[in-house]
């Protein structure tokens, strides 16, 4: 169950960033257990910073 709550909260901030990811890239995100806990703006930071770097 804690699994699946943190497979949809990353599917989602990815969703939400997903525009932001350059062409061409393919992205595999492994989640930590402390991403159970973290507030969802913690996680569209982290997806956003990971989008970012991507395309430099």
């Amino acid at each position: 169950m804690v699994r699946n709550r943190i497979k949809r909260r990353l599917r989602e901030a990815v969703r939400l960033n997903l525009e932001k990811l350059a062409p061409g890239w393919d992205v595999v995100l492994t989640a930590r257990q402390a991403a159970a806990d973290a507030p969802f703006e913690h996680l569209l930071e982290a997806v956003e910073k990971l989008f970012a770097q991507c395309r430099s």
